[in-house]
């Protein structure tokens, strides 16, 4: 067996494979090498053996002398050792922050952090470095190794000056405390050809990352550049590194350690605890008899991934304060991947940058509102954190920057330029920036809401329906109208409307629970008055459908100051604007109908980055009448609604309330959870058709023997009445208004028309309008008119569609038979504005 071979062979598979005994190789060859206790020439001596007599690494072999490892680096095991040679020692003895001088200054202490860090408990060429196994081979794909460090080798006591800020901490600030920064190994951190080129990380991204350059092959660990490689022993690999290793620490503690990085750091030392770890303390005791510790605590950070979700007393910590992951985990491990893949990174801020934003850049609203860093709440801290920690390295190199987004897919505008120094930790890398990347929730229309006292019921309402990503959108503009607490009452259920006993509800913050209740009060809908508290409700279920139905009403896509009178809100709702800033009055439908203006508070304007958000002094009433009640009830519309109602009870049916279509009271069969337009012939104009035989009316279709004729009279009644509905709610709003919009009615022919609509497509109508008026083209060139005199116009309806039919509930106040009242929901709904017409609308 050929020198060649045994080389290629022992590059492949670490040695960690290959079975030592003492100085005796087994394998299963016969060849020269048949005896054995004859090992091949070039195999070396051991590790020890070779740093003892190759007369430049006196102090690494004091080191191993001194930790009592020099019989497991003679003779057993495999290892690999990263090593310095006496000239790099020398210069580390002249400047290290330990302080040491000389090597008698070493405790023993840091010469077992040094060698330990320095080893890896298996032998790796630095080809092979870069591969690791994870279901099947992974090749060129490694980043970081753990080492031979034990948490055991030094437990640092902490005194109370030393420790975080917080009353999680203050029990130990007298007496201070043995504290581990992390429980795990501390790995090293490798960059080789094949595992940059693996990761597509570039050299300038390398030299920006660890502040040195790099050609191609030079392989580092950490920022130490590899000397010399792969000198092969017979139990391990020597790599020889510029300068002496010594192990740096998670990215966490250095941004506690660095005295520049201190604003930042009380901000993520917010969310971190000592833990009583009594594996570490039971360890240390055996270990250590003669000098025992009473108890060993961990520090660990507040996290969803691989950190403490309860506080040490066991409390479930509230999951909107935990941090993406535990930057303070030696070992830690993205989510799906293994150790060696990939590892961490944070935007670390300078004090410098985070004072800049506080005081004079986007962040002074912050300090308007709270004064400092240390006064703002911890909810709202955790969103700029959030922003600022990343799960991934290797999608936070510098080449990435142009493309890096947030978990919530936002852009985050960093760039190189940004970065002012950077640091490769045990478990990721910190990018010290000159730039503050705030949260999106901090510069949204959502920022007002989130940052203020006096809207903690819509603050509720938005995080628990995740409404607040929708809020935080960039590339749109809101205006974003907010009921502040103290006026968050008298909203009138949609559910309760529709009951006998029928109340109000006001929305009020619960301190003690931390979730929102609502008060129920008896309602009087023909005066307006409200009577005493029957009920509360504490259902968090039903309280988040209400006040997500009033979210969806409050929110408008657009500008309210633009010159309309009417916009329309996320969930299709119309309101009704008048005015700017703080004199702007807003109604919603209810509102016009009672004769309600909502009013902006004083102040209570808040230029956002897209768009406004007004706190108004109370919530806006969407429409509570449906298109049915508002036909029923108005006298000049009763031609056209008696036509419309006797279909009731046949396949062509108008009005439904049944499964699928539980709404107040009745609901139009085809609106489907959008927002239309009716237009309402007059009665002179609807018996005027009649007389023209235009349309047959019931009286005339009952007189029908004929069962198909009849049905074909009731169709093109039925055709001729839904050509009246038109998608899309059109208003009367100062505004002039020329499109061409679809009807109900579906074209069976090929007829031309004025529209030249398409056989099985939509019947059209054209709407014109200067602003102050309406007029309405017909497929077949007839044309009518809005009637505006009689105020039969503009005039806003809602149908609901609920989980159940109303009266399946109990009274909105405990009583009756029935479900609960608070397990009512509002699915969806649809919207519609009324217009009287002066002539009906034909196709034909």
């Amino acid at each position: 067996m050929e020198k060649g071979f045994w080389k290629q062979w022992f590059q492949l598979i670490p040695v960690a494979g290959i079975l030592l005994a003492g100085s005796v190789w087994l394998v299963s060859c016969n060849d020269e090498y048949a005896h054995y206790d004859i090992e091949p020439e070039w195999l070396g001596a051991s590790i020890y053996d070779y740093l003892k007599t190759e007369g430049t690494y006196s102090y690494f072999s004091r080191l191993i002398d001194d930790v009592g490892y020099t019989e497991i680096l003679s003779q057993t095991g495999s290892k690999t050792l990263f090593v310095a040679d006496d000239a790099a020692f020398e210069r580390f003895f002249q400047d290290n922050h330990w302080g040491v001088t000389s090597y008698d200054n070493l405790s023993m202490a840091q010469k077992k952090l040094i060698i330990n860090f320095a080893m890896i408990n298996n032998a790796y060429l630095i080809e092979t470095l870069s591969n690791y196994f994870d279901g099947g081979l992974q090749l060129g794909a490694a980043l970081r190794r753990t080492t031979a460090i034990s948490v055991l080798d030094t437990i640092p006591f902490e005194s109370g000056e030393m420790l975080p800020a917080g009353s999680l901490w203050e029990p130990y600030r007298n007496g201070g405390i043995y504290l581990l920064k992390d429980a795990t190994s501390w790995p090293i951190v490798h960059f080789l050809q094949s595992s940059l080129e693996n990761a597509g990380i570039t050299n300038s991204d390398f030299s920006l990352i660890t502040g040195v350059d790099r050609i191609e092959n030079d392989a580092h660990v950490f920022n130490i550049r590899v000397a010399e490689r792969d000198i092969t022993c017979k139990n391990g690999y020597i790599h020889v590194l510029e300068e002496v290793l010594i192990p740096p620490v998670n990215i966490a503690q250095h941004i506690h350690k660095n005295p520049d990085t201190r604003i930042f750091s009380g901000l993520l030392e917010r969310f971190c605890a000592p833990y009583y770890n009594s594996a570490q303390t039971n360890a240390y005791n055996q270990i250590h008899p003669d000098r025992p510790i009473d108890s060993i605590f961990e520090k660990q950070f507040f996290a969803s991934y691989d950190g403490a979700d309860r506080y040490p007393n066991g409390r479930v910590i509230n999951t909107e304060l935990l941090l993406p992951f535990n930057p303070g985990r030696n070992s830690y491990v993205r989510a799906g991947n293994a150790l060696q893949s990939d590892m961490a990174a944070i935007l670390c801020p300078t004090d410098e940058a985070m004072t800049d934003y506080f005081e004079a850049g986007s962040g002074l609203v912050l300090k308007d509102r709270y004064g400092s860093w240390e006064n703002i709440p911890d909810d709202i801290v955790m969103l700029l954190l959030k922003r600022h920690l990343r799960e991934s390295f290797i999608e936070t190199v510098p080449s990435r920057f142009s493309k890096m987004n947030d978990s919530e897919n936002s852009p985050i505008p960093i760039s190189t330029s940004d970065v002012t120094a950077s640091y490769v930790g045990v478990n990721g890398v910190v990018y010290m920036t000159e730039k503050v990347y705030p949260p999106d929730d901090y510069v949204s229309v959502y920022g007002p809401v989130l940052f203020s006292e006096k809207t903690r019921v819509f603050n509720w309402a938005i995080r628990r329906n995740d409404f607040r990503l929708y809020l935080n959108s960039l590339v749109s503009r809101y205006s974003f109208f907010v009921p502040t607490d103290e006026f968050f009452r008298d909203y009138i259920d949609p559910v309760a409307y529709a009951k006998d006993v029928q109340g109000v509800m006001k929305y009020w913050y619960n301190d003690e629970t931390g979730t929102v209740n609502a008060t129920v009060y008896r309602y009087d809908p023909l005066t307006g008055e409200t009577g005493d508290s029957v009920n509360v409700i504490t259902n968090a279920d039903f309280l988040a459908n209400r006040l997500l139905d009033l979210l969806d009403t409050h929110v408008v896509i657009g500008d309210v100051e633009s010159g309309s009178l009417y916009y329309f809100t996320k969930n299709g709702n119309s309101l009704r604007v008048e005015g700017n800033g703080n004199d702007l009055k807003v109604q919603g439908g209810y509102d016009i109908r009672s004769g309600v203006r909502v009013n902006v508070i004083p102040e209570g304007v808040f230029e956002q980055q897209n768009g406004i958000t007004y706190f108004i002094d109370k919530p806006i009433q969407a429409p509570l009448h449906s298109v049915y009640k508002t036909l029923s009830e108005t006298p000049e519309f009763s031609k056209f609604f008696s036509l419309l109602s006797d279909f009731t009870g046949t396949s062509m049916e108008v009005f439904v309330k049944k499964t699928n279509y539980y709404g107040i009271d009745f609901n139009i069969k085809f609106f489907n959870t959008f927002n239309y337009t009716v237009y309402v012939p007059t009665n002179e104009a609807i018996q005027q058709a009649i007389d023209d035989g235009l349309i047959s009316d019931w009286a005339t279709i009952d007189t029908i023997s004929d069962p198909t004729l009849k049905t074909a009279a009731m169709k093109k009644l039925e055709r001729f009445l839904r050509y009246h509905f038109q998608d899309n709610s059109v208003y009367i709003s100062g505004e002039p208004v020329n499109r061409i919009y679809q009807t109900a009615t579906i074209k069976t022919n090929e007829l031309e028309t004025q529209f030249g609509t398409y056989k099985d497509k939509y019947y059209r109508l054209g709407i014109t309008g200067d602003g102050n008026s309406l007029t309405l083209s017909t497929e077949n060139y007839g044309t009518a008119s809005v009637v505006t005199g009689n105020g039969l116009y503009n005039i806003m309806t809602r149908d609901y569609i609920f989980n159940d039919n109303p009266l399946a509930y109990k009274e909105v106040d405990g009583t009756g038979a029935g479900k609960e009242f608070a397990t009512s929901a509002i699915f969806t709904s649809s919207t519609a504005v009324i217009h009287q017409i002066d002539n009906v609308l034909r196709f034909e």
